[in-house]
């Protein structure tokens, strides 16, 4: 199948909108710091979808920021590959699931990810942010939820760091089912389910980790049922935040008793790592 390629030059901080106006027609996605890629067939392509696209980046203040490459079939797949060179975290090497691990990254456990239309590579700051968080946090035998887990890099990775159990949500089909892909390449079929809906479809039973990697809006209106899935001495781990949204953010756990245990930044987007304040304790 011929491909379209768009190479968006827009910072990271920008990249959900135009997914927004790219996602109904891209096979897939891949971000990186200073730019966006997408992948459009052919046949779902035109001339008045490059204007539209290239209307909102002039208007945005990039000017020419957009680069189409028309690719065959096979360059496609070469393009694919290329888009996902693996990336170092802590003690993971994300990569796809055709990548051979380089000698220098002998030591590193594979997390091997095919991201389709989903979001979550380790190409991007907020990933990279969740998955540290995740590294530090999870201990064995611990209990987890992911909530929006895109391709299921933080399931995965959780059940590679011991996680006795991990219970994955999102409510887009497409990539409920891109997940339950990776989960099983990773062979964590064992310890993840994937599930189709949100926070309301994860039982009540305390997690010892609960991770979420959304957006602002969405985080601030699942803190309350992310607290009720929380064990008291757990940890909540939140990502997908711009730096601007930190006061917001913070003033939202306080409101529903958090305690702030550590915070971190990258390229202008931030996460945070809670718990339940022990004065609350259920």
């Amino acid at each position: 199948m011929d491909t379209v390629e768009l190479i968006l030059s827009i910072p990271a901080l920008e990249h959900d909108r135009f997914i927004g106006l790219l996602e109904d027609h891209a096979n897939g996605f891949h971000q990186t710091d200073a730019e966006l890629r997408a992948y459009v067939p052919v046949k779902q392509w035109s001339d008045a979808h490059r204007e539209r696209i290239a209307a909102r980046l002039r208007a945005d203040g990039y000017g020419n920021g957009l680069t189409v490459r028309h690719l065959s079939a096979r360059n496609w797949n070469e393009a694919w590959e290329t888009s996902l060179a693996p990336v170092r975290v802590g003690p993971f090497l994300l990569c796809s699931h055709s990548a051979k691990i380089p000698t220098e990254h002998a030591d590193a456990t594979p997390l091997r990810i095919d991201p389709r239309m989903s979001f979550g590579t380790g190409h991007h700051a907020t990933t990279r942010l969740a998955l540290r968080f995740l590294v530090e946090t999870v201990t064995a035998g611990d209990r987890m939820v992911d909530v929006g887990t895109g391709t299921g890099v933080l399931a995965i990775a959780g059940c590679l760091l011991g996680a006795e159990s991990v219970i994955a949500v999102d409510n887009k089909l497409k990539v409920v089912e891109n997940a339950r892909e990776n989960v099983g390449q990773n062979d964590v079929g064992m310890c993840v389910t994937v599930r189709e809906g949100s926070i309301d479809t994860v039982p009540s039973e305390p997690a010892d980790v609960v991770a979420a990697n959304i957006t602002r809006d969405t985080l601030l209106d699942l803190l309350p049922a992310l607290r009720a899935r929380l064990a008291d001495d757990g940890s909540l781990i939140l990502s997908g935040l711009l730096s601007g949204d930190r006061t917001q953010m913070l003033d939202a756990l306080h409101d529903q008793n958090f305690v702030i245990d550590e915070e971190a930044s990258e390229d202008g987007w931030w996460a945070v790592r809670s718990q339940p304040c022990p004065s609350e304790a259920r």
